[in-house]
């Protein structure tokens, strides 16, 4: 219950929560699900196996669960900060408690005289050996891995999780639970023979976490598909099992919301599934041969939590609270009828406004359809708005805050029928068996489950006398429709409010125009992309024929895709990949583009344009970015005195020692969440995991090699600044999964630019692809002290403004193409974060000869570097000093002025100790983080 009502106030105030999806969905997951799992599975391994454990052992199961909420709440703080090491401590803490958990039910199954219902407790067992491995997982995704990793690992850990330890135990206590919730009964043999299915569930998890970490798709759909025929196995019995329970006469007629929401959540399990396998097996290809990017994996989440995990849950709940509630058969009775008021109104609602949700993330043409059909045509997932989505998840949002409500009023009725206070069960301790208790059913014959009721038949096929199952019928068809209907009046409302709001165009396109009817014919128009267009750009189609596009991409490098207006889009595709697009109907103009960062902006849009529709119409997509209410422009700030988060490592601003005459390096491209000032995140790509590549040096004439490897879900490349070679082959884009080699001999001194030449160069290098290579002068004379600062200016999409839905990292702000192409940065900053080094200053002493290279990275920004309180006596810059000491004229300098992509280095002496700090002087930038502290002691 203390996890249910923490979620109501989550949900409540999430807005304002730093990864509130995160910390819902395992709010859920760990929360819920986890507890509930570790009391009930205790509670029905004491019934199964009829070995109820002593009163001696209640602090311990108290003991082991406080540990669990401890590992979660623990798990939870070190998340939302971004802090890995308490992340791992929880996992640990979580883990431990489990282990445990399966320790005690293994000791019970070998006290019991009998068990002949272990198969059950051994899903437990099995079940909660699995969740240290998700756990596992689960930590080491807290370290922001890159792709293709932070997928593979993602997808693992759901499988694991969901697939493993909530699929086997839902599974297994469903073969003695589910005939008890319908008051039937389940032959020992038949459930002792679809208990087979649990291993093979097993099997397959252990192949499908096999396939998803080495990126095997072929290996991963074989378990899924293994998974699936298992789940099937185990799914017959219970379906026959629920037919001859319906059948069955009785003169108490079933509390339908246990059934109906046990149900509905089981499908939800089936089908999504069955959707991953889908979407797994359609997502391997010869360039990647890896599995699903985390963003991908992402769109799993609502149907598995929302759908299944909280139905299943809630269900079982539902049944179980009142039977443990006990209090006779009169009280019993009473209670479940309390919690299953309104049970067809609550599950048709409930499950239409996951359905709506599942499908508009998907936005393909099918689930498009079966978004309008779910609707009766009243509404379109172009037309599901802010306010849309808002109202519906409030209407879900109820259903599930009415379980709480009808739990209370169910333990005030118990209690008012059987004349005592009813203590709230807890957790190892059930209370004594009642005739009615199907967890304390005396299993006198090899069956589960309570007889059937004894009595005269009193109708056939429903159980019921027909005026009985008349009303029953009538009452369950008016929930039905009273359901639909409030989905339908929330979505209707929504779509006025989203039209007159603006964030939405009209049911044609624009105001005023009426619809197309529709023809009935297909035009069918091929169009290729390639070098950052679509051809044809302009696609001419008459209003009322559905359109579909055969897509190709024809580039050779990179990757692309084409998202609608309507929201049908035709996901990632590789090179030389093709797929074809169904557009719908089409019934008024609407816009088309690619959704790979940056690439709108470099110009790669389309446009649909309906001929023969009435006069007015235009083109969709432009009120729904322009009416987000968030301006696109508005600044990302930070607090520039705050500490790096826990998870940042300080760079280590020296530079690198000399390398000889040969040098090979390997640069790989990832794709992270990176922190570039406190607690603001970004959608980072990166040379090997961080915002600024690593320092390379190379001794002048020395031979380098740089091997590029791409790990990244977009074609990337490298251009190194300091070599003499053709930009066709060696700074070619090369699209995830492959490699070059690029090799240079560095023949003039400097600090040179390297970074990423892949078009829209500006948002490659704004995410973070750049960095510096170091080629000292000839007789350099050597220091005491020699740091490199590269300087790096950023630009990200405000929370909630158009774009931010693009991140494929939660929490991470994407890179904003509008913001670089108004040069309005957000923060300007040295080797990848703000405050790295005011809190963590550079150290030097007084006397010592300090040199600092500096390169002006940017994508656009150049840099007038100065040291307050201190002179420079040296300055070199792109390739040759300005200012020397041994020049004799007596000079000093007191900033060097470097252009974007140009770099030199400077050199001074500190006559006494002190915090100096060196700054881009050009002062809004150094107020947007271009600053770094020198502490120079005695």
């Amino acid at each position: 219950m203390g996890w249910m009502l923490a979620l109501v106030v989550v949900v409540l105030v999430h807005q304002w929560l730093p990864q509130a999806r995160w910390l819902m969905v395992h709010m859920v997951t760990l929360g819920l699900i986890t507890t509930s799992i570790m009391v009930w599975g205790q509670h029905f391994t004491e019934a199964l196996l009829k070995t109820r454990l002593g009163e001696e052992s209640r602090p311990r199961q108290l003991a082991r669960l406080r540990l669990l909420t401890a590992g979660v709440v623990v798990t939870i703080a070190g998340m939302l900060p971004g802090w890995p090491w308490l992340v791992v401590l929880g996992a640990l803490a979580v883990s431990a408690a489990l282990l445990w958990y399966a320790a005690t039910l293994g000791a019970q199954i070998r006290a019991a005289l009998a068990p002949r219902f272990a198969f059950t407790v051994r899903a437990y067992i099995t079940a909660a050996c699995l969740l240290p491995v998700g756990a596992l997982l689960g930590a080491v995704m807290a370290f922001s891995p890159g792709e293709p990793w932070q997928g593979r690992l993602m997808l693992a850990h759901q499988i694991v999780n969901v697939l493993g330890f909530v699929g086997l135990t839902v599974t297994g206590t469903l073969l003695t639970l589910w005939p008890t919730v319908l008051r039937t009964r389940i032959e020992l043999a038949a459930a002792t023979r679809a208990a087979g299915g649990l291993l093979g569930m097993f099997l397959a998890v252990l192949g499908a976490v096999a396939g998803a970490l080495i990126g095997s798709t072929l290996l991963g759909c074989a378990a899924l598909l293994a998974y699936l025929g298992s789940f099937a196995w185990v799914a017959v019995t219970l379906v026959r099992v629920g037919v001859h329970g319906v059948r069955q006469e009785r003169r108490v007629p079933l509390a339908p919301f246990p059934i109906l929401s046990i149900a509905a959540g089981t499908g939800w399990f089936a089908l999504t599934t069955a959707g991953l396998l889908v979407m797994w097996w359609r997502s391997a290809d010869a360039q990647m041969a890896s599995s699903l990017v985390a963003a991908d994996v992402q769109q799993l989440t609502v149907p598995f939590v929302a759908g299944f995990l909280l139905q299943v849950l809630l269900g079982a709940m539902s049944h179980l609270l009142p039977v443990t509630l006990g209090g006779g058969p009169r009280a019993t009775t009473a209670a479940l009828a309390v919690m299953s008021r309104g049970a067809v109104l609550r599950v048709v609602a409930y499950n239409l406004v996951v359905a709506l949700f599942v499908l508009a993330e998907r936005a393909t043409a099918g689930s498009g359809a079966l978004f309008s059909a779910l609707t009766l045509g009243t509404a379109e997932v172009a037309g599901f708005g802010s306010f849309s989505r808002v109202l519906l998840s409030l209407l879900g949002f109820a259903v599930l805050v009415s379980f709480v409500v009808l739990l209370v009023l169910a333990v005030r009725t118990s209690s008012r029928l059987r004349g005592t206070a009813v203590p709230l069960p807890t957790p190892g301790r059930p209370e004594p068996a009642t005739a009615v208790s199907p967890t304390r059913s005396t299993l006198r014959s090899p069956s589960v489950g309570p007889p059937p009721s004894v009595g005269p038949p009193t109708g056939s096929g429903t159980g019921l006398a027909p005026a009985a199952a008349a009303s029953v019928d009538r009452r369950a068809l008016t929930g039905a429709l009273l359901g639909l209907g409030s989905v339908l009046g929330a979505t209707a409302l929504g779509g006025s409010l989203d039209r007159s709001q603006g964030s939405i165009p009209d049911a044609s396109g624009t105001a005023g125009t009426a619809a197309v009817t529709p023809t009935g014919e297909t035009t069918t128009i091929s169009v290729s992309m390639a070098e950052m267009r679509f051809t044809p750009d302009r696609l001419e189609v008459p209003a009322g024929n559905t359109l579909v596009i055969e897509l190709s991409n024809d580039d050779p490098h990179d990757v692309h895709d084409l998202v609608l207006a309507t929201g049908a889009t035709s996901g990632r595709l590789q090179p030389g990949e093709s797929t074809v697009l169904d557009g719908g109907v089409v019934a008024h103009g609407m816009e088309g583009w690619c959704s790979i960062v940056g690439h709108r902006a470099m110009g790669m849009t389309l446009s649909v344009v309906a001929t023969g529709a009435a006069a007015g119409t235009s083109a969709v997509g432009g009120a729904v970015a322009a009416a987000s209410g968030h301006d696109e422009l508005a600044r990302v700030g930070a607090d520039m005195m705050a500490a790096p988060g826990p998870g940042v490592a300080v760079r280590d601003a020296r530079l690198p020692a000399a390398t000889g005459p040969q040098q090979r390096v390997t640069l790989e491209v990832v794709e992270v969440a990176a922190e570039i000032a406190p607690g603001v995140t970004m959608d980072a790509m990166t040379y090997g995991g961080a915002v600024v590549g690593p320092v390379l040096r190379s001794e002048l004439g020395a031979r380098l090699t740089v091997d590029l490897v791409n790990h990244g879900s977009m074609g990337h490349s490298l251009d190194l600044h300091a070599g003499r070679v053709s930009p066709d082959q060696a700074m070619r884009t090369i699209p995830p999964g492959e490699q070059l080699e690029y090799a240079i001999t560095t023949d003039h001194a400097g600090i040179w630019l390297y970074h990423c030449s892949t078009m829209p160069m500006s948002v490659h290098l704004s995410a973070g692809m750049v960095g510096a290579l170091v080629v000292p002068p000839p007789e350099l004379a050597p220091v005491e002290r020699e740091f490199v600062l590269v300087q790096s200016e950023h630009y990200l999409v405000p929370v909630g403004a158009p774009g931010s839905e693009s991140t494929t990292h939660e929490g991470a702000l994407p890179v904003s193409p509008v913001k670089i192409a108004a040069e309005r940065p957000d923060l300007t900053v040295f080797n990848g974060h703000a405050t790295q080094y005011v809190r963590s200053p550079l150290e030097a002493r007084v006397g010592e000869r300090v040199r600092l290279w500096v390169l002006a990275a940017g994508p656009s920004r150049g840099i007038s570097f100065h040291v307050v309180g201190g002179v420079f006596d040296t300055v070199f810059k792109e390739g040759a000093y300005l200012l020397r000491p041994e020049d004799g004229e007596g000079g000093g300098a007191q900033a060097l002025d470097l252009a974007a992509a140009q770099g030199g280095f400077v050199e001074l002496v500190f006559d006494e100790p002190g915090t100096y700090t060196a700054v881009n002087h050009s002062f809004v930038e150094m107020e947007r983080g271009a600053r770094a502290l020198i502490r120079v002691t005695a």
